[in-house]
């Protein structure tokens, strides 16, 4: 775990990946992130609102995938790989750019997240189902911890033939099996007394203690939040998807502690900036436009307790246009991978000369697809210059397919030489 080495209350106007890729490993406590949806439309605020001039698209193409993104991930992640490359058959065409563009910013996501963080991706039926096994293959299955819906007052328009639609989804992940929960900040009361009839929840302590220390605490919120309904006429900015205030407050204060990090990676109108303000956080917000600062500032003044709080944020709002430059790492620093050879006695003469950052996982997804698990390992080394070496060995050895044929002694010493000039 590292220091952040951004400042507190600091709102990007900038790509979103180039600044996740600036901040620091393992230093942030929780990120609530509400992207776009894949509506395949154009957003914008009303002309006379507060939040006029914000915009933002949310339509996707596969031309607008980069390479690089899918190398990375290919790299990284290669059963993530496999997934992005079956929804390409799947739904509408432009699914796998959605999804590609969340995958490669969802692995940053994951990457600043302390090991007691978590993360909830706010969405919609849209792309829910598909974003949920994204985030399984980046999270792991074993980190998912609830599918919330957000149910608000107002449904969508109605239709003659299908019931309203009115919530949204919240899929909450932790980083690993250890995660901050306050359960004790977020209870909600009982209505009516005892619920159920009283029995139906009596843990052993007897009823009248239930009685006396439930009526007290309150329960937990179901996975179901109907209490929570849209911006109030106060709050609202005029951004078309601004969500409410209590809706981040019960998220902040369940996965946080005071003095705890907050990244928001589409902060929008800044509603998770000013819960957390709020709640005595530090965070971080990030946004293509610069209407994010601007409403963080106007909506923290305008809901300032005190007079005095009046030019409390005047300078202490940090506006940022280019990404971060990480602390945790040297100024040269450039990432290293394995470039791994596997071999399988069904192909005597060929190897896989490929690329990883972690090669046992690699192998392991070798082995899946063989009921033998007969693939090996047989070199392996760290370097900075991965990519370059990977393309040294396919141009000097005979390949086909990605795999290499010759002389495994003759490829491990091309490598190591090779490996042994870049440094």
């Amino acid at each position: 775990m590292t220091e952040c080495n951004v400042q507190n209350r600091t709102i990007f106007c900038d790509d979103n990946l180039d600044v996740l890729r600036g901040i620091n490993t393992a230093c942030i406590d929780l990120i609530y992130l509400d992207p776009p949806f894949n509506k395949n439309k154009t957003f914008a605020a009303p002309i006379g609102s507060s939040a006029e001039g914000a915009e933002f698209s949310d339509i996707f193409r596969e031309e607008d995938v980069k390479d690089e993104w899918l190398v990375a991930i290919k790299e990284d992640q290669p059963e993530l790989f496999h997934y992005l490359n079956g929804i390409k058959g799947v739904g509408n065409s432009y699914n796998f750019a959605y999804l590609a563009y969340m995958a490669i910013r969802l692995l940053e996501c994951w990457r600043v997240m302390k090991k007691t963080a978590s993360i909830y991706l706010h969405c919609d039926p849209t792309m829910s189902h598909y974003l949920k096994s994204l985030m399984d293959c980046i999270f792991g299955e074993h980190c998912f911890r609830n599918e919330i819906l957000w149910c608000y007052s107002t449904a969508s328009t109605p239709h003659i033939r299908q019931f309203p639609r009115c919530s949204d989804t919240i899929l909450y992940y932790s980083l690993g099996r250890e995660w901050t929960f306050n359960k004790d900040k977020i209870r909600v009361p009982y209505k009516g007394g005892a619920p159920h009839g009283g029995n139906a929840w009596d843990d052993g302590e007897g009823l009248e203690n239930w009685r006396v220390r439930k009526a007290t605490e309150g329960r937990l919120p179901f996975n179901w939040w109907s209490d929570i309904f849209k911006p109030s006429a106060k709050e609202k900015t005029g951004y078309p998807t601004q969500k409410p205030l209590r809706l981040l407050r019960r998220i902040i204060k369940a996965s946080t502690n005071e003095g705890d990090l907050v990244l928001d990676p589409f902060c929008g109108c800044a509603t998770t900036c000013v819960a957390a303000e709020q709640l005595s956080r530090r965070w971080i917000g990030i946004d293509v436009s610069i209407k994010a600062y601007e409403l963080v500032k106007e909506r923290l003044t305008k809901e300032a307790a005190n007079p005095e709080d009046l030019f409390k944020y005047k300078n202490a709002i940090h506006l940022h246009t280019d990404p971060p430059q990480r602390s945790d790492v040297a100024v040269d620093y450039r990432e290293k991978k394995f470039v791994y050879v596997i071999a399988h006695p069904s192909y005597p003469g060929e190897y896989k000369v490929g690329i990883a950052k972690n090669w046992k996982s690699r192998l392991n997804a070798y082995q899946t697809s063989d009921p033998d698990r007969q693939y090996t390992i047989k070199f392996k080394v760290e370097t900075p210059h991965f990519r370059e070496t990977e393309k040294h060995i396919h141009e000097v050895f005979p390949n086909k397919h990605e795999w290499v044929q010759g002389d495994l002694k003759a490829i491990v010493t091309e490598i190591e030489n090779y490996t042994g000039e870049m440094t």
